[in-house]
């Protein structure tokens, strides 16, 4: 499409030439700048299309002018409501309005944690690699802020909630260990460290498991001077792991496999002492009676 105040160009524009490899010269040249006159005003019509840039329509798609004329505390009560719905995208975006309108407000605070826990609650990868970010904006923000500590012990859970079983890789572990000890070394007195000591050990758990795992599987392979390596590990690292009675057990049998017998003996009475309750104090009972047999 060609402008009104556009001049139409025609062959009569160009100077007469005296061979006809001129006139088509000519021709192919006219056609060319036509077709790209053409296609520039087709795009600039096209890019007016809907009044305004990309951007710009994104925002107007996502401004509620209605929320603006609310109170912050009626918007935070939406979003309330939407969250124990579990709508938590909905809620997402009036915590964020009352957060970006009243960012220094006890209200406005408030709601960037519920932005962060609104990710947290939906628990797939992204949102918990999205909600460990959040609170970790509201700790920069406000550190001084009583909720520090919860947003804090939320990070170690983000990562919490990402473990594997104790069969497979503890990357995600291991993270959390890191976190939950942070958590621990940054608020020692805080409310919440009932809640963080026992997540930890939920994690030291996880990890000796893991290691223990292993261990029977060298046992298994009869490979004794790996898994006695294994066990004095969990042993010495995990003092509060709550299969401590199957550790022992398997330590004592692994140094019996390489014939150390007097060792092997202290810690099947271990078992029998210290864990009478336990499955494996019957057993370790009968190795005892087999070693003073032999």
């Amino acid at each position: 499409m060609v402008r009104k105040d556009e001049k139409h160009l025609t062959t009569d524009d160009w100077p007469l030439t005296t061979s006809n490899g001129g006139n088509l010269k000519k021709t192919l040249t006219l056609i060319a700048i036509l077709a790209i006159a053409s296609a520039g005003c087709r795009h600039t019509f096209r890019g007016n299309t809907g009044g305004g840039s990309s951007a710009t329509r994104s925002f107007h798609a996502s401004f509620d002018p209605a929320l603006a004329k609310m109170p912050k505390e009626k918007v935070f009560q939406l979003g309330e409501e939407q969250f124990a719905k579990k709508k938590y995208q909905k809620a997402r975006q009036y915590y964020s309005h009352v957060y970006e309108t009243f960012p220094n407000d006890p209200l406005g605070r408030r709601a960037l944690l519920r932005v962060a826990d609104a990710y947290y609650e939906q628990g797939d990868a992204g949102n918990l690699v999205e909600a460990q970010y959040k609170y970790r904006d509201f700790i920069n923000r406000y550190p001084g802020s009583d909720r520090a500590d919860y947003a804090m012990l939320q990070i170690a859970m983000c990562s919490y909630k990402q473990m594997e079983r104790p069969d497979r890789d503890q990357q995600k572990t291991r993270e959390a260990l890191e976190k939950f000890n942070d958590a621990i070394k940054t608020f020692p007195r805080s409310p919440l460290r009932k809640d963080m000591d026992a997540r930890l050990q939920d994690v030291l758990d996880r990890m000796a498991r893991h290691d223990h795992i292993i261990a029977r599987y060298y046992i298994k392979r009869r490979s004794f001077n790996a898994a006695v390596q294994r066990l004095n590990g969990i042993v010495e690292t995990y003092p509060n792991y709550k299969e401590r009675d199957g550790v022992f057990f398997d330590l004592a049998s692994s140094l019996a496999g390489l014939g150390r017998t007097a060792e092997a003996r202290l810690y099947y009475e271990r078992v029998v002492t210290e864990f009478p309750q336990s499955e494996y104090a019957g057993k370790a009972k009968q190795k005892l009676g087999n070693m003073k047999t032999a």
